[in-house]
């Protein structure tokens, strides 16, 4: 596809996610066991053939630009195009960054008119799936679309809905309607932070925000060309989390324990590429005892797990026990210690004989280094 190029766009704005992003972007955030949130949509992309890619970062971004590095993982360490990170843009007189949408794509202006490819794939970055957007793309020419959002179904109404954008779209696909973090949504077609554009649209309609003094993509853009414009939707019917609370973050890993939704992320023809670690196996000691949980390599089990997602490098002892958590890189869990529906970040200890116990839709989260 080297028809369209994609940029992902890395905020933490409107996010309920405490502790997890206070020093890093979501797109930074570990999801699986080894994976970071961004991978999935850079292994989409990769996988529909695109070879232009851009990253507008934000604030906390350095641990996002140490995980894709030069993009080799998804074969975009390029000669022509490649993986590009784009600096904040600076609004203001004081000098500030802003953490609005608009603003973020101002700052990449120069990167969208250097690039050739006709269309743009706009991209939240913190949407779990396995797509291609050939498909896609080929609606959106058919509908002589201006722009074409990419949603899913629910089929059922919840409180997820009400932190995102909800789409109205009728018969004929054409988008007669948003609803941005409605408290009552009128339908269960949620947004999945995807839309295709053509190139010099979207640098038109930037530019014509900017000068307003606009700032949110779906709010002064989005809505407006409802009425301005035409507007379709494209339904992808596959398997969708969409990041953007603790309640989804662990309910979405804790997905992953279920074999048709790994099935259909992991073991589809297209692949999910990430940083490789090249750690030794897990070791599973005597001790141990292990069911229903998805442990990555590089850990030592003594103790017990059940029901967990347990990161890279991770050490858990003898007569520890470990019941629907997360368990991010190199932590540490020590003799005795019992910990349930917790969320636990990297590089943390738990000594001898610690009690946590969280609620599943509330699960508590131990901030990163924590020494408890």
């Amino acid at each position: 596809m080297r028809d369209m190029m994609g940029i992902i766009m890395a905020d933490n704005k409107d996010l309920r996610l405490n502790e997890l992003t206070d020093f890093r972007s979501v797109q930074a955030l570990p999801f699986g066991g080894r994976y970071r949130l961004i991978d999935f949509i850079l292994s989409n992309m990769v996988n529909s053939g695109m070879v232009n890619v851009g990253i507008a970062t934000n604030i906390n971004y350095s641990s996002l630009m140490d995980h894709v590095g030069s993009g080799a993982p998804w074969d975009l360490n390029r000669k022509i195009y490649g993986l590009f990170m784009l600096p904040p843009h600076v609004r203001g007189i004081g000098g500030n960054v802003s953490q609005d949408s608009i603003d973020q794509l101002y700052g990449v202006l120069t990167f969208l008119r250097r690039s050739r490819q006709e269309y743009v794939l706009l991209a939240s970055g913190r949407t779990i799936c396995n797509m291609t957007f050939d498909e896609a793309l080929e609606k959106h020419i058919e509908n002589d679309a201006d722009i074409t959002v990419i949603y899913h179904d629910k089929k059922e109404k919840d409180e997820q809905l009400s932190h995102g954008n909800v789409y109205e779209i009728d018969e004929n696909g054409k988008v007669t309607g948003i609803e941005v973090q409605p408290r009552y949504p009128k339908t269960t077609l949620e947004g999945m932070g995807m839309f295709i554009i053509g190139r010099l649209k979207l640098i038109e309609l930037i530019e014509d925000a900017y000068s307003r003094g606009s700032h949110d993509f779906v709010r002064d853009i989005l809505i407006s060309a409802v009425q301005n414009l035409k507007v379709s939707g494209y339904e992808y019917k596959g398997f969708v989390g969409i990041i953007d609370s603790v309640a989804s973050y662990y309910e979405n890993n804790m997905k992953l324990l279920e074999k048709e939704v790994r099935d259909e992320i992991f073991g589809a023809e297209n692949r999910i590429y990430t940083k490789v670690k090249d750690q030794v196996p897990t070791q599973y000691k005597e001790s141990s005892s292990v069911s229903d949980s998805l442990i990555a390599d590089g850990c030592v089990i003594e103790g017990k797990v059940e029901n967990s997602i347990i990161f890279r490098g991770v050490y858990i002892a003898k007569g520890a026990t470990v019941k629907n958590c997360i368990v991010m890189q190199n932590t540490v869990i020590e003799e005795d210690c019992e910990i349930e529906n917790i969320i636990i970040d990297k590089e943390c200890t738990l000594r001898e004989s610690k009690r946590l116990i969280g609620q599943p839709n509330y699960p508590v989260i131990l901030p990163k280094r924590t020494l408890l």
